[in-house]
């Protein structure tokens, strides 16, 4: 009887893999996003020999440029393509090694929580290899391992690894690793073998991270100029304010009039949640209310608009994870009555993702089709030693045409204009005159004059484009360069 019932478990577990990767492998190459190809850049700088945060600018973690780092070692893309398609597929199997653990740690109604989620996801581009898809399961098991209080033998040392991983990855899930824990140290304050295999845990990531960063460059770039300049310019409140704002948003968010079907599942996950608080109160379980609240309002300090999906929402996807996965592991075995409906939903949703397979020419084609020929057209006709500078964000441009940039930004953004000693950097590297430049907004620096310098070229008939090479650069072109551009689509107004 067990053994057939332990059957039945490892079909349903296929069964639902199997859905996971026919929705998952329609995003293997849409959508594009640039927060997403900031990684592949930085990572490739470091296969290259350089450490993170030397000469290249980042304000990011360095978790996900280190693991590009293997993927792209280990895989070996030569294309545009072939490098999306492994970091996502990555994604893909990141996710189902991940299941397997929450599902075999805190038990089978788990898989229904994460089926859903995995469903949901992609409205929040967790399909992407992005810092916060990276760290949403491990979250979840960490989460869950808090509030259920024990643990198994020598876990620990897997609580520390996982919040090693999390805190190199993303930052703004500092505060409540914090709160875990220096909570999980007071736990364990009499079992010092526990609190030293989390320590020992912690410190393997660290040592490991150590090895691929610049000290000093990580404590000015990531450290110094996000709390300096970025928060504040970005609007960020202080962390006591925003904890308050993250606690309330969701009783607003349930008042809101907005019923996109993704967005009417995760407030049915919501009215969910507060019937498990409900039964808690009932139980008085003062202490479990508690922490769900503070962990809710802890992972969520930075939308404070739940309705946003996409590119607006994705720093919420580690919210909305927790608020499916905490009720399934509590509810138990009535996960099934929980899970069911929503279940059912998400799956007619996905229902044209299950059934048509993905056509990832013309997904190429849409999403990144210009910046390849761009790219390749600066590959065939640039010399050793010529830089690009791409504004604000055309990252790609630098992989694929395997040149570097002029100066260390590989993206420029408005907000990095308000900092002035960035903005005289940046102007600096446009006065040292680089041989290429992608052009697709000047960010307030005013490159007028700059751009009487260059040669602007239309892409496959248009008026014009971002893509400008210095005017005394072009005029030296052989015709074989020249008719090499117009193989990919560019030619000079």
């Amino acid at each position: 009887m067990t053994k057939k019932y332990q059957w039945w478990k490892f079909i349903v577990l296929i069964l639902c893999f199997f859905i996971i990767f026919l929705v998952q492998r329609q995003n293997f190459l849409k959508p594009n996003f640039v927060d997403e190809q900031d990684n592949f850049v930085v990572a490739k700088n470091l296969i290259n020999g350089n450490k993170i945060y030397t000469n290249i600018f980042s304000h990011h973690q360095p978790g996900t440029y280190i693991l590009s780092g293997a993927i792209q070692k280990i895989t070996n893309p030569n294309s545009i393509e072939t490098l999306i398609k492994r970091h996502r597929q990555f994604i893909f199997l990141w996710s189902i090694v991940w299941i397997i653990f929450i599902v075999w740690r805190f038990g089978f109604q788990m898989i229904g929580a994460m089926m859903i989620l995995e469903l949901v996801k992609n409205k929040y581009l967790g399909s992407l290899f992005l810092a916060e898809s990276l760290v949403i399961a491990p979250m979840i098991y960490l989460v869950l391992s808090f509030l259920e209080n024990k643990s198994t033998k020598n876990e620990p040392f897997f609580w520390g690894l996982i919040a090693g991983i999390v805190g190199i990855t993303l930052a703004p899930m500092w505060p409540v690793l914090a709160l875990m824990i220096l909570t999980f140290c007071w736990r364990y304050r009499k079992k010092a073998k526990n609190i030293g295999l989390m320590i020992a845990g912690g410190f393997l990531v660290s040592a490991i991270t150590l090895c691929f960063i610049s000290i000093r460059g990580y404590f000015e770039n990531a450290i110094l100029i996000n709390q300096k300049y970025y928060i504040s310019i970005a609007g960020g409140s202080n962390l006591i304010i925003s904890t308050i704002k993250s606690l309330i948003t969701p009783f607003f968010y349930l008042k809101d009039g907005l019923i996109l079907p993704e967005i009417l599942l995760v407030k049915i996950f919501i009215l969910i949640l507060f019937i498990l608080l409900i039964f808690l109160i009932k139980e008085k379980k003062w202490q479990k209310i508690l922490w769900i609240l503070l962990i809710l309002s802890l992972v969520n300090l930075r939308n404070f608009e739940l309705q946003k999906i996409y590119y607006d929402g994705f720093h919420l996807l580690i919210w909305v994870a927790l608020i499916i996965t905490i009720p399934f592991y509590f509810f138990k075995n009535k996960w099934w009555l929980l899970g069911l409906l929503p279940m059912v939903y998400i799956l007619f949703l996905n229902k044209e993702s299950i059934l048509n397979k993905p056509d990832y020419q013309q997904d190429f084609e849409i999403y990144y089709s210009r910046i390849f020929n761009i790219s390749e057209a600066i590959r065939v006709t640039k010399n050793e030693k010529d830089n690009l500078l791409a504004m604000p964000d055309e990252v790609l441009g630098y992989w694929q045409a395997e040149i570097s940039p002029k100066g260390r930004f590989i993206f420029f953004y408005k907000w990095m204009t308000s900092v002035n000693f960035l903005k005289k950097e940046q102007l600096n590297n446009f006065e040292l005159n680089p041989e290429y430049l992608i052009i697709k907004g000047d960010e307030g620096l005013n490159l007028v004059e700059t751009l009487k310098k260059y040669t602007n070229f239309s892409y496959r008939g248009s008026d014009g484009s971002e893509f400008f090479i210095r005017t005394d650069v072009y005029k030296n072109f052989s015709q074989e360069k020249i008719e090499r551009l117009k193989y990919y689509g560019l030619e000079a107004i």
